[in-house]
This record gives C-alpha cells, sequence and structure tokens, in this order.
C-alpha cells in the first residue's frame, strides 16, 4: 500500500490524544518550561491549536491527562514491596521528584488538580497499602496517607519548578542565592551559613519523608 495520498504527498499520520500527549510531553521536558500552551503544542504537531479541542475538552482536562501519566511514570519505577513499607515510602517519594523534576511543566499542577485517573489512584493504593502495613487503619490510615501524600507533591512540585527556573539546571542547592545576615540580630543564621548553603534538595527532601514516615511509626499500635 503506497504511504502517500492521492495528491502525490505523504499521507499525514491522524491525529488523536496520543499524538498531542506524546508532544506535551517533549515540551515539557525542555529545559525552563514551566508553561503549555495550544499555541505551541499545535506548533510542536504542526496543526492548528484549536485542533486540540477534538481531544480535551478543555485545557484543564489536557493537563490532568499529562499529570496522571507522570504518576503513572513515577509508580512504574518503583521495585520495593508494601510489605518493606519504610522503604517503599521512601522509594515512592524519590521516584516522584525524580519525574516531576523531568516534567516541571507538568509537575506544577500537582498541587491544584485532581486527575482521578489510575496513575492517582495506583499512587493512593500503594500509599495506603503501606501505612496499613505499619499497622494503621481506619481514619488514622487515612490520615497518614493525606499528610504524606500532601508533602511529597507540595515539595516535589515546588522543587521541580525551582529546578526549571534555576539558571544552572545542575545546581542542587536545597537554599539559592546568597546569605548575608548580620550576626548580631541572626546569630544562628549567620552561624550555620555555610551548612545551611551546602544543603541539598533531595537530601532534604527525603528527611522530611523519613519525618513522616517515623512519625506514622511511633504511632503505629503494630
Amino acid at each position: 500500500m503506497s504511504g502517500k495520498s492521492s495528491t502525490g504527498k505523504p499521507a499525514k499520520a491522524p491525529l488523536d490524544r496520543e499524538v498531542f500527549v506524546e508532544a506535551a510531553f517533549r515540551l515539557a521536558s525542555r529545559p525552563h518550561t514551566l508553561t503549555l500552551t495550544y499555541r505551541d503544542l499545535g506548533k510542536e504537531v504542526g496543526v492548528d491549536p484549536t485542533a486540540i479541542y477534538r481531544h480535551f475538552q478543555s485545557k484543564e482536562s489536557l493537563m490532568e491527562e499529562l499529570l496522571d501519566r507522570l504518576y503513572k511514570m513515577a509508580h512504574a519505577r518503583m521495585t520495593t514491596p508494601t510489605a518493606q513499607w519504610e522503604d517503599c515510602l521512601t522509594e515512592f517519594a524519590g521516584a516522584t521528584l525524580d519525574t516531576f523534576l523531568e516534567y516541571p511543566a507538568i509537575a506544577v499542577t500537582a498541587t491544584s488538580l485532581t486527575t482521578r485517573g489510575q496513575g492517582e489512584l495506583d499512587s493512593i493504593e500503594l500509599m495506603l497499602a503501606c501505612f496499613s502495613e505499619a499497622g494503621l487503619e481506619g481514619r488514622a490510615l487515612a490520615e497518614q496517607y493525606a499528610i504524606f501524600g500532601a508533602y511529597v507533591l507540595a515539595s516535589a512540585a515546588g522543587l521541580a519548578r525551582d529546578h526549571a527556573e534555576s539558571a544552572d539546571s545542575d545546581s542542587h542547592e536545597w537554599f539559592t542565592g546568597p546569605l548575608f545576615a548580620d550576626p548580631s540580630r541572626h546569630p544562628l543564621v549567620a552561624s550555620l551559613r555555610e551548612e545551611i548553603l551546602a544543603l541539598d534538595h533531595r537530601e532534604i527532601f527525603l528527611a522530611g519523608v523519613r519525618q513522616i514516615i517515623g512519625a506514622a511509626k511511633a504511632t503505629s499500635p503494630a
């Protein structure tokens, strides 16, 4: 069968949701990209931006689809079983952060969008299963998942934004920019300046994860 149209030109691939999703991920992975516009997406695919509305009702529905794909990508990186709940939660948090850092333009929507998709549900199920292994149940289990999930999503999304806005994409400082403090007014800041500037964002992120896990372990009846 010929790969050309009746005019003799190469036939274009049919447009569907997946074409726009793949194009959005390509755009989102570009350095210093924090927003996805229909104009840029249409240009990437080679169509009028209005063509996107045939597959997504709104910009929000598109971002929900992209964010849920991000959750699936992070979940796919998991290797630790939920029976090892502390290590599993730590790995989950790290996988989420790493995935968000790769696609910050999508990750920044994590604090404002609920996808209700399979990726989000898989993530919720994993967190609930881990804290269930810790011995929590009922309201306590639901609250612990919410605390952990909110911390991971908000912190990872914030770090993804900072990473995209940073002039140095290889930088991992937790505190960016100079830190000057008058010792007479802020003695602790001044005395710990070097220690603060040496902090690594991933280390601090995971330190917060471990604190939440430790608190859950301390309150568990198991």
